[in-house]
């Protein structure tokens, strides 16, 4: 079909494609498609990809719109527009055309239609509203569909506030891919690397419909001996492992090194190993970890059972009232004792903890984030000493288990502290970790406050003693009864004696 975008792409004259990057240019031709995809530097990229998915869009649909922006004016100007030139240059006559000036490509009129493409790298956001696709007709009074494409390059380096007027628009087509930058911001969100499994897999949002990250292996052009051995060298250098080679090379994203991270990549790895499904755990004493936030935050709830955390759930609720008694609905039918229930006091907490106590479900314990820590010489708060401890928790029993919830891990990885002014540790403020990340890490927090009185459940071991010499005697004669239920009050001689006189 003439009219799909992946049938326009083998009429310019570009390489054959690999099979990866036709298998990306068929999902971003998908009507409604939702792209996303993190790539090793020279992957082809702003060669490749980003002009043939305009170009074909633009063939596909006469009076089509694309619309692309990226992190830096350079990237647009010098890279892309570069590139547009070359491939666009052998159909001058046939009316294509380019303006280096203006940033736009123009496509020859079909049956009274031209597509173009506009390319710009906006100061606000606002700049990229009013594009939207719908019908027009033809110079044949036919009604034909003319799609609008929008197209995020380099989006390492796009603020938020530019995605979120790419999803405005709400385009026919969206396409963002970019080198991996830092581990924070809407495109390491969007890719989400951690629930990536070999490289692609569906968002667990349903945000995204397709998600890939592309490594240096899968570029043949960059498999020479030559370029082999430069980037041999350049691992042997920097290490295998180092910010720098995982980016330029695998696709993958930095932690960021200019900030103080509280879990390490050790330590993330711990959690990785936690959140894998196991088939039994250590069932004990139970804990809830509540946190309440306001403005359209989320309200987590946890439940720890032993070991393992065997409930959680998200609630968006500006009623309190319908809060409170959601999380009493919960903590009910897992039978959590209210003393127990670890929730936060800050904020509209404490109206809502008066709630659910005022509903019979009193004694919870009011967590205070600012309350003074333990050790009140090494960490500023509760909060943050709470933290640490939870690490420690991870490093010294490695049978906790966590939920599989990959927004709860990326929150871990994004956490940060300073050293305040008494050369303590504490915590990020909330409010630059939202400017920071574009959420609030209340997971994490709910996390924090249900493993904040945990102790590790203690097995039932046999004392090895004299009565247990004795009761593996008694067994081995006795057909193999077990004395598990022996009264302490009772000797053993006085139950061996009852047991034979039973038996006869």
């Amino acid at each position: 079909m003439d009219n799909c975008p992946l049938m326009q792409v083998q009429n310019w004259s570009m390489p054959e494609l690999y099979d990866w990057q036709e298998e990306i240019i068929e999902n971003v031709s998908k009507p409604g498609s939702r792209v996303v995809v993190s790539t090793n530097n020279e992957s082809g990229k702003t060669r490749i990809l980003v002009p043939l998915v305009g170009l074909s869009v633009m063939a596909a649909f006469p009076g089509a719109t694309v619309f692309s922006t990226a992190g830096a004016e350079e990237q647009v100007r010098g890279q892309l527009f570069k590139y547009l030139a070359g491939i666009i240059r052998p159909y001058d006559k046939a009316g294509w055309s380019l303006s280096a000036s203006d940033l736009t490509v123009t496509a020859p009129k079909v049956k009274g239609l031209k597509s173009r493409w506009i390319s710009r790298v906006p100061r606000d956001a606002l700049t990229i509203e009013g594009y939207h696709g719908g019908w027009e007709k033809d110079d044949r009074n036919v009604w034909r569909w003319c799609p609008v494409c929008v197209i995020i390059d380099e989006a390492k380096s796009v603020s938020q506030e530019v995605f979120e007027a790419a999803w405005r628009i709400d385009p026919d087509f969206l396409f963002v891919i970019s080198t991996p930058g830092e581990d924070s911001g809407p495109f390491f969100d969007a890719v989400d690397p951690d629930t990536l499994d070999g490289g692609v897999k569906k968002d667990p949002t349903g945000l995204w419909h397709y998600r890939r990250k592309i490594s240096w292996r899968e570029c043949p052009h960059l498999l020479t001996p030559d370029k082999i051995g430069r980037r041999e060298k350049l691992i042997e250098k920097f290490g295998p492992r180092s910010s720098f080679i995982k980016s330029f090379l695998e696709g993958e994203f930095q932690r960021q090194t200019d900030e103080n991270n509280v879990f390490t990549d050790t330590d993330i790895e711990r959690v990785k190993a936690a959140m894998k499904p196991r088939p039994d755990y250590s069932p004990g004493k139970k804990f809830a970890g509540l946190e309440f936030s306001g403005g359209g935050d989320e309200q987590p709830i946890m439940i720890l059972d032993g070991n393992k955390v065997v409930y959680e759930k998200v609630w968006r609720e500006e009623d309190t009232d319908k809060l409170a008694q959601g999380f009493l609905v919960d903590l009910k039918r897992f039978e959590v004792d209210a003393r127990n229930c670890v929730a936060d006091n800050g904020g509209i907490g404490q109206a809502i903890i008066d709630n659910m106590e005022a509903k019979g479900y009193r004694g919870i314990e009011r967590y205070m984030n600012q309350q003074e820590s333990v050790s009140r010489h090494e960490y500023a708060d509760r909060m943050t000493e709470d933290h640490y401890r939870f690490k420690e928790m991870l490093r010294l029993h490695p049978e906790i288990q966590l939920p599989d919830d990959p927004v709860l891990l990326k929150q871990l990885r994004q956490r940060r502290f300073h050293i305040d002014d008494h050369n303590r540790v504490k915590l990020q403020p909330k409010k630059d970790h939202r400017k920071r990340t574009g959420e609030s890490p209340d997971r994490l927090d709910a996390l924090i406050m249900l493993f904040s009185r945990w102790r590790p459940p203690v097995p039932i071991k046999k004392q090895e003693g004299y009565h247990s010499v004795l009761e593996e005697e008694a067994r081995k004669k006795h057909g193999g009864m077990s004395f598990g239920w022996i009264k302490p009050q009772e000797s053993m001689g006085q139950m061996m004696r009852k047991h034979l006189v039973n038996k006869k």
